[in-house]
C-alpha cells in the first residue's frame, strides 16, 4: 500500500500536468482512439456477421475464432508481462535503492507485476472493447453480457501477469548458460523444419475443393486453443454463456477466473518472498563477473592483428569509428533478450505462416483470392514492422540517457550517429520482411513482376518506418526514463504509432488501387494490357515512394537539423 499510495501521488501530478500543459497530446491520442474504436467495431461486426451467417459451419467458425482471439491475447499479455516486469524487477536503476529500504520482498514483486500488468495490458483493454461491443450485437446481447466480459479480461490480465512473474523469476534464478544453446538448437531446427515443409511439393489432391474437408483439417490445429484448463478458454465460455442466456454458467466460468487470479498473487507473493533476492542478487554479481573477464580481454592486452572488426569494416566500407558504434548497437541489442526475443516470436510466427501457406488446402488458383492474400501478407509484415520500429527503434536515442555526452564527445557527429542507426537496422528488417515477401510470392505462384512489385514495396516501407521511427525519438527524446516502455506510452511513442499506421494505411491503398482497377476492368470485359498494369504498379511505388519521403523524410529532415547542435545536452 505504501508503494501504491507513492506511485499514485506520482501519477496524479503526471496528469494534472499532462492535462494542463499537453493538451495537444491528449487531444491526440483521444482523437486516435475514438477514430480506431468506431473503425474496429464496424469491421469486426461486419467480419463476424459475414462468418457467422455463412451455411453450416458459420455459428462454428465464430466460436473458434473467440477461442482463437482470446487464447492469442494470453499468450501476447505473458509474453508482454514477462518483458515489462522484467525491466523493472532486473534492470531499473531505483531497484537497488528499493531492495536496501525496509520493505519485503514480497511487496515489491507484486506491485513490480501490478505495475507491468498494466503497462503491457491496457492496450488489451482498448482492443477488446470494440470487439466485445460487436459480439454482443452479434448475438444480440443484453447489458449483462457486458457486465460479465469485462470482469473476465481483467482476470485474464491479472492471470497472465502473475504466469509471466513466476517463469522470470524460476528463468532468471535458475538458468544457465546451456539452456540457451538448447533454445538455439531448437530454434534452428524449427528453422529448417519450416524452410522443408515450404519446399516439399503439394500434392494434388490438397487442392481440392472440399471445403468441409479442409475446414476440419484447419479446425484440427486450433483445438489447443479450447483446452479446459486455459483461462483464455473460460474468457470465452463466458461470453459464450452470457450470449445465450445461461447466467448461471457465465457467473460460474467468471468466479473460476477471480479465484484463479486470486491464488495466481498468492503465489507470486510467495515466490518473490523466497526467489526475488537470490535471483536479483545473481543478477547484480554477474555484470562485475562479465567486467573483470572483459579487463582481461581488452584490446590494448591483444596483439596487433587483422581481426573480424577489419574484415566488416573492409566489406561494409565504413571507418573505425562508425564500426565500433554498429558493433555497440549489435552487442547492446544481443545482450537484451526482452529485445530480440520478441522479435524472434513476431518474425518466426511470420516465417511459419509464409511456409505453411500453400499447404493450407486453399484453392488458389482463383485469381481474386490470390490478391487478396498477396496484399494481406504485404500488409501483416508492414504492420509487424512498425511494432518493432515503434517498440525498439523509437526509444533508442532517448535509452542512451545520461551517456548521451559520451556521443556528443565521440568523433562521429549525432546526425551521423542517426545515419548508421537508419542503415543498420532498415537494412536488417528489409532483409527479413524481403525473405517473407519472396516466400509468401512462391508460395501463391506470383509472377517474378509481382514478386519484385511486392519486395520494392516493402523495402520502401522498412526505411521509411524506420525512419520514422528514429526521427520522432530525435525530436521528442524522454531521457529521465530508463524504461522503453514508458518512454513509448509517451506522446512521441503515440505520435509515432499513428503516423505509422497512416503510412501504411496510405500506402497499403496506393499499392492495391491499380489491381483493384485491373480487376474491375476484367469484370467489364475491357482487361488492361500488360504495359498499362506496369505503369499502374510503378505509379503506386512511386506515390509509396512520396509517402516515404513525407512520413520518414520530412521528419529526418528535423531531426538531423535538431542533432546537429548539442541541446540536448540542457536536458540530461
Amino acid at each position: 500500500m505504501l508503494l501504491a499510495r507513492t506511485h499514485g501521488r506520482a501519477f496524479r501530478h503526471q496528469v494534472e500536468e499532462l492535462l494542463t500543459q499537453n493538451r495537444l497530446m491528449v487531444a491526440t491520442i483521444s482523437g486516435f482512439l475514438l477514430l480506431y474504436g468506431v473503425a474496429a467495431y464496424v469491421l469486426v461486426s461486419r467480419g463476424l456477421g459475414f462468418i457467422h451467417k455463412m451455411p453450416l459451419f458459420g455459428p462454428l467458425l465464430t466460436e473458434r475464432l473467440v477461442y482463437l482471439l482470446f487464447f492469442f491475447f494470453f499468450v501476447m499479455l505473458v509474453i508482454s508481462n514477462a518483458t515489462i516486469t522484467g525491466m523493472g524487477l532486473f534492470r531499473r536503476k531505483d531497484m537497488e535503492w528499493q531492495v536496501a529500504l525496509p520493505l519485503p520482498e514480497r511487496s515489491l514483486v507484486l506491485w513490480k507485476t501490478l505495475e507491468g500488468m498494466t503497462l503491457a495490458s491496457w492496450g488489451l483493454i482498448v482492443l477488446s472493447a470494440p470487439i466485445l461491443l460487436a459480439l454482443g450485437q452479434l448475438f444480440h446481447s443484453g447489458p449483462l453480457f457486458y457486465l460479465l466480459g469485462l470482469p473476465a479480461l481483467v482476470c485474464l490480465v491479472t492471470i497472465s501477469a502473475n504466469v509471466s512473474t513466476w517463469a522470470l523469476l524460476v528463468l532468471v534464478r535458475f538458468a544457465r548458460p546451456w539452456w540457451w544453446r538448447v533454445v538455439a538448437v531448437l530454434a534452428v531446427g524449427l528453422l529448417l523444419l519450416a524452410f522443408q515443409r515450404f519446399w516439399i511439393r503439394v500434392p494434388e489432391s490438397s487442392k481440392g475443393t472440399d471445403i468441409v474437408a479442409s475446414l476440419h483439417d484447419v479446425l484440427r490445429h486450433t483445438e489447443v486453443c479450447m483446452h479446459p484448463l486455459l483461462p483464455s478458454s473460460w474468457v470465452a465460455e463466458t461470453i459464450f454463456a452470457a450470449s445465450r442466456g445461461l447466467n448461471g454458467q457465465a457467473e460460474f466460468y467468471l468466479l473460476t477466473l477471480l479465484s484463479n487470479a486470486l491464488f495466481a498473487l498468492v503465489v507470486t507473493g510467495r515466490l518473490g518472498a523466497t526467489m526475488f533476492y537470490p535471483a536479483w542478487h545473481r543478477v547484480m554479481t554477474a555484470a562485475p563477473e562479465a567486467q573483470a573477464r572483459s579487463g582481461e580481454l581488452a584490446w590494448f592486452r591483444k596483439r596487433n592483428r587483422l581481426g573480424t572488426g577489419d574484415v566488416w569494416r573492409f566489406i561494409l566500407r565504413i571507418d573505425r569509428p562508425s564500426h565500433a558504434l554498429l558493433v555497440k548497437d549489435v552487442r547492446t541489442f544481443l545482450r537484451e533478450p526482452t529485445q530480440w526475443g520478441q522479435c524472434v516470436v513476431i518474425f518466426g510466427m511470420l516465417l511459419m505462416y509464409s511456409s505453411n501457406l500453400r499447404h493450407l488446402g486453399y484453392d488458389l488458383q482463383n485469381p481474386f483470392w490470390t490478391l487478396v492474400i498477396s496484399h494481406l501478407n504485404l500488409l501483416v509484415c508492414c504492420l509487424a514492422l512498425s511494432t518493432l520500429t515503434t517498440r525498439f527503434v523509437f526509444p533508442q536515442f532517448s535509452m542512451e540517457g545520461q551517456r548521451l555526452w559520451i556521443l556528443g564527445l565521440s568523433p562521429l557527429p549525432l546526425e551521423r550517429v542517426m545515419g548508421l542507426k537508419l542503415r543498420l537496422i532498415a537494412g536488417v528488417l528489409a532483409l527479413l520482411t524481403t525473405l517473407l515477401v519472396v516466400m509468401s510470392s512462391i508460395s501463391l505462384e506470383l509472377p517474378l513482376r509481382r514478386a519484385v512489385f511486392f519486395c520494392g514495396a516493402v523495402i520502401l516501407q522498412s526505411y521509411g518506418l524506420t525512419a520514422l521511427a528514429l526521427s520522432l525519438g530525435a525530436l521528442l527524446p524522454n531521457f529521465r526514463e530508463p524504461n522503453p516502455a514508458r518512454v513509448i506510452s509517451g506522446f512521441g511513442g503515440t505520435l509515432c504509432l499513428i503516423g505509422s499506421f497512416l503510412y501504411i494505411l496510405g500506402s497499403a491503398a496506393a499499392l492495391a488501387l491499380p489491381d483493384a482497377l485491373a480487376w474491375r476492368a476484367d469484370l467489364h470485359k475491357m482487361p488492361l494490357t500488360p504495359m498499362e498494369v506496369m505503369k499502374g504498379e510503378c505509379a503506386a511505388l512511386g506515390f509509396v515512394a512520396f509517402l516515404t519521403i513525407v512520413f520518414g523524410g520530412i521528419p529526418w529532415w528535423q531531426a538531423k537539423k535538431k542533432t546537429k547542435n548539442l541541446d540536448y545536452l540542457r536536458d540530461l
